[in-house]
């Protein structure tokens, strides 16, 4: 995912809603720190979740613990959140500080749940009751997919302790769940909480007129084919540039590709194909984009394609059909599940169905209309709002453990 390096203020609303009476009030820590300069899906979830969370729950008592950096991301919430700037962001601080200090600062406040959102979870776990958040384990099932890091024992072997350690964890997508259940099958299904991830209110259709006026701001071409995430293998990113190469084949093609996201790892393979003479002014990389541009950037593409090998949510064709944009993503994973026949589905690693596909929605325009229609519909039922409740209902069950 790619958004803005600048960390999002939070704005309270006017009317919030209680969920508990004041009586019986939880004591809730939920660690932040692993939010980074610029935010990647995991991070979305982690400030959308603070920010709705606080829009809901007038009754209970936060603790947000975030790093210096971040120490102004949160001053706009309510009297009952309170953010603890205690932290930095290089990796050892980080560590150093989710197993030492976090649980005896746990312990000081007397939490009744701490939250762990980003796959670990302190080794001393203290008194509390622990919620923690496992976005998907495609470092486990393939771990070739992944960076050095997340495909490193040491990581693994800490995600499965963490795991195992969780009083409750909870996964983004049924698919999720299930590949949990599959590698870690001693795991007990009750353990386990599907709480979907929500799409951004920014992401709608605009006038046409304004979007050109944003695409052409943003130095982009009028017509587009769009693919938008981290560059880096498991987004299979190299089969949309050979489904690319066939459809501009014959010089009747307008349509440019745009490629938004900032180059993660294991990109040689693609910046050598962008090198080849037929991608020349043709294959645009943005590198990482603004939280602002983002919308008008979908807003702008005649065709949204996303070939990921595999997700544990995937937030990217959500926002597209969000945005009112055809979309093509693979039937893998958390995909199929979430576009729910909204967009074309094709098989991973089948660059005959991709170009297909994009020929299909690119040339039928009663499909493109049937898709776009679809796609609105379907990314409605994705709420962050929904997402805090589900959460918050799993603080709930653990505080009456």
């Amino acid at each position: 995912m790619v958004y803005d390096r600048h960390p999002l203020r939070f704005k309270v609303p006017s009317a919030r809603e209680s969920t508990l009476p004041r009586r019986g009030a939880l004591r809730i820590g939920i660690d932040c720190t692993a939010l980074v300069a610029q935010p990647s899906g995991v991070d979305k979830y982690i400030r959308q979740l603070v920010f709705h969370l606080s829009r809901i729950d007038a009754a209970n008592e936060y603790r947000i613990f975030v790093n210096w950096e971040d120490r102004h991301l949160f001053d706009a919430l309510p009297a009952n959140f309170r953010a603890i700037s205690c932290c930095c962001r290089p990796r050892p601080v980080r560590l150093l500080f989710q197993q030492i200090l976090l649980p005896a600062t746990c312990a000081c406040t007397h939490l009744d749940v701490l939250h762990s959102p980003s796959f670990l979870l302190p080794f001393c776990t203290g008194a509390q009751r622990h919620l923690l958040t496992v976005h998907d384990v495609g470092f486990l099932s393939m771990p070739d997919l992944y960076n050095s890091l997340h495909r490193s024992a040491a990581f693994r072997a800490a995600v499965r302790a963490s795991i195992s350690r969780a009083d409750l964890i909870n996964v983004p997508s049924e698919s999720s769940r299930q590949d949990l259940r599959a590698q870690m099958p001693s795991v007990p299904a009750e353990k386990i909480r599907v709480t979907r991830f929500g799409v951004d209110d920014s992401f709608r259709p605009a006038p046409r007129e304004e979007v050109h006026q944003h695409v052409r701001r943003l130095g982009l071409p009028d017509n587009y084919i769009l693919f938008v995430g981290n560059i880096e293998p498991r987004k299979n990113l190299e089969l949309l540039l050979e489904s690319y190469r066939e459809l501009i084949a014959d010089g009747t093609r307008p349509e440019h590709l745009v490629i938004a996201g900032k180059i993660f790892w294991g990109a040689d393979g693609l910046l050598r194909m962008l090198r080849e003479p037929e991608y020349a002014d043709r294959v645009h990389l943005t590198g990482f984009v603004r939280a602002d541009d983002l919308p008008w950037i979908y807003r702008g593409a005649s065709l949204f394609v996303y070939p990921s090998v595999f997700e544990g949510f995937g937030f990217p064709p959500l926002e597209a059909m969000a945005s009112g944009v055809p979309t093509v993503c693979t039937a893998s994973s958390a995909l199929r599940e979430n576009v729910d026949g909204a967009a074309e589905l094709i098989p991973v690693n089948d660059q005959a169905a991709l170009l297909a596909a994009m020929q299909r929605l690119l040339c039928n325009e009663e499909l493109r209309a049937c898709r776009q229609k679809l796609g609105l519909a379907r990314a409605s039922e994705f709420r962050w709002e929904q997402t805090a409740r589900d959460v918050l209902a799993c603080y709930q069950e653990l505080a009456e453990k």
